[in-house]
């Protein structure tokens, strides 16, 4: 999927499913979510990346959508000696895309 055809899903009054995963310092992808599948958004056939959670943001905030769930993985119970079992230390943070 690519940021015009979610666009066109928007405008069409879809409800899409969005999230924004921090993969790195500066690396940031958009997942379009259906069910469980999450499936990148893409541009010239290559995932489009961010630089930033704010690129990302303005980019989906273009396309209409009404919102988008940022998430972020943290490798604190990794640094600390936790085991795999422990609970997530996942960040997830709905943000709203559009003025209502």
């Amino acid at each position: 999927m690519t940021l015009t055809e979610l666009s066109d899903l928007c405008t069409a009054g879809v409800p899409v499913a969005v999230e924004i995963h921090a993969l790195a310092p500066m690396m940031y992808v958009a997942y379009r979510v259906e069910s469980e599948h999450r499936t990148p958004i893409r541009d010239a056939g290559d995932t489009l990346r961010f630089p930033s959670r704010a690129a990302a943001l303005d980019a989906l905030r273009q396309t209409g959508l009404a919102e988008a769930t940022f998430i972020h993985n943290s490798a604190y119970g990794e640094m600390v000696g936790l085991d795999a079992s422990a609970d997530s230390t996942e960040f997830r943070e709905t943000i709203p895309l559009q003025d209502n």
